[in-house]
Formats: structure tokens, sequence, C-alpha cells
């Protein structure tokens, strides 16, 4: 059985289901624009699947996945799918898996999951003494019971970014409530982290052009002003007892990514 928690299965099942209809469905004739559309992805995202190689999982889990495709695939194909659901029982904990359409709390459960794993490497070299977290919030998100963080933050272990729980809505009071701040000017934004603070990676932001908000702090509260909307990226410089932190900000994963692997692939180079 793998040991992924229960959640990220949950993302990682959502992925491979995707892609094993998807493969179904290219032998068929279907093009990628086809693809994205019925399995609710990109095109590009359809492409990767399609050169994607299954990932083999115990049985009975693997027939039952496999089986769960080909059934999506039939039903895509008569074209009358409006809600499809797979129930699974891992570890006598019922997973469900909504296709075509997730709800936003799915959806942003899954994210923060993908997200974790693609700066897992680089979240180590990024970490402040206090940990990095990720947060993601809801389309209709206004309180922290809509924004999904890890409870705990993320570890660096062994080089990599260990979560010590899975993620939650409310899991960061933090992270939260920076975000909705934000969300008061810049009302798409929906996922931040936050990262260590110094010298070198103030540097290695002016290399790439992006010049952070410094905010003021009010005691343990920081205050988001109008020009917010003039950046990706806040800086809290810190004071007695608050360690100086970076705060990357977008308004998908994808953005704050590019910023993060850019910021962590220059402090590889200069490592």
């Amino acid at each position: 059985m793998t040991n992924m928690m229960p959640v990220e299965l949950t993302g990682h099942l959502f992925k491979e289901l995707r892609g094993r209809t998807c493969r179904l469905l290219a032998g068929e004739g279907w093009t990628q624009s086809k693809l994205g559309k019925s399995l609710g992805v990109s095109q590009v995202m359809a492409g990767n699947y399609l050169h994607t190689l299954p990932t083999h999982f115990a049985e009975p889990l693997e027939s039952d996945l496999q089986e769960a495709a080909r059934s999506l695939a039939e039903i895509l194909k008569s074209g009358e799918v409006s809600r499809w659901t797979l129930k699974l029982t891992i570890d006598n904990q019922e997973l469900s898996l909504r296709f075509p359409f997730q709800d936003s709390r799915e959806t942003s459960l899954v994210q923060i999951v993908d997200m974790r794993k693609r700066l897992s490497s680089l979240i180590p070299l990024l970490s402040p003494q206090v940990r990095v977290n990720i947060a993601i919030a809801t389309s209709d998100a206004i309180d922290k019971s809509g924004i999904v963080a890890f409870p705990g933050r993320l570890t660096p272990v062994d080089g990599e970014a260990r979560p010590l729980s899975s993620p939650k809505f409310g899991g960061s009071s933090h992270l939260s409530a920076l975000l909705l701040d934000i969300r008061k000017f810049v009302p798409d934004a929906s996922v931040i982290i936050n990262l260590r603070w110094d010298s070198i990676v103030s540097d290695i932001l002016k290399r790439m052009d992006l010049s952070p908000l410094v905010l003021q702090r009010e005691g343990d509260i920081l205050i988001v002003n109008r020009d917010v909307v003039k950046t990706e990226a806040l800086v809290d410089e810190g004071g007695h007892g608050f360690e100086p932190s970076l705060y990357v900000f977008g308004n998908s994963p994808d953005s704050v990514v590019r910023i993060v692997e850019d910021l962590g692939n220059s402090l590889e180079i200069m490592a």
C-alpha cells in the first residue's frame, strides 16, 4: 500500500484516473482539445497525461482504478455525463473522486497537494526558521474556513518538504488572514506561500525584476495597503519576536510556483 496520506492519495488518484481515461480515449482518436474539455483540464495537461506512464497500485485498487477509467471513458463517449463519482475505501477511510467537475473545496485540496510536491525539493532552501506553509482559498472564501493550508507547516526532511498532517481548511490562521487582506485589493488572489527573507533573497528578487511591498507591522498584525496591486511579493521585515519573511502570492498555483522555482533555482546555483 502506498504511504501517501489519504488526501494526497485522493489528489494523486484524481490525476491517475484522468490520465488513464485520457489515454483510453486518445486510442480511439480523441484530440487533446476534446480530451481537455471533457476531463476538465487544459489541452496542455491532456497532452501531459498522454505522455505519462501510469502508476501501478496494489490490488484491489489497481483493478478498480482501471475499471473506473474504462467506465468513465464510456460515459464520456456517450456525451451524457453531468456528474460521476468513484468511491474507494483505503485503509478503512472512504474517499470520493468526482468527475468531471470538482467543487471549489475539492479543487483547492488537490491544488495544495500538487503544489507541495512541485516545490518539495526547493522549500528546504527557502524555509525560514518558522518553516514554510502554503494556503489556497476557494473562489468564495470570506474567512479562514474557506482557505486550506497545512497545520503545523512543512518541515524540511532529507531535502524535501514534509507535512506534519494532511492539509485542512482553517489550517493556518496567519496565512489566511494575510491572504484575505490581500483579496480586499486583489480579489482574484487565491494562493500564498511564506519563505525566508534575507539579503541574498532580496538580491535575487532584484535580478528577477520583482519589487516586494514592505508591510508595516502593528503588534502581531501585518497591514496590507492598496499598493499590493503593484506586486506579487510582500515582505515582513520582522521585529522583536518576529522573523523576517517573504510572502509570494498570486491568482493560481502556477503563478506562485513559477516565482518560487526561479528563486529556489537561483539559490541552488549559488549554493
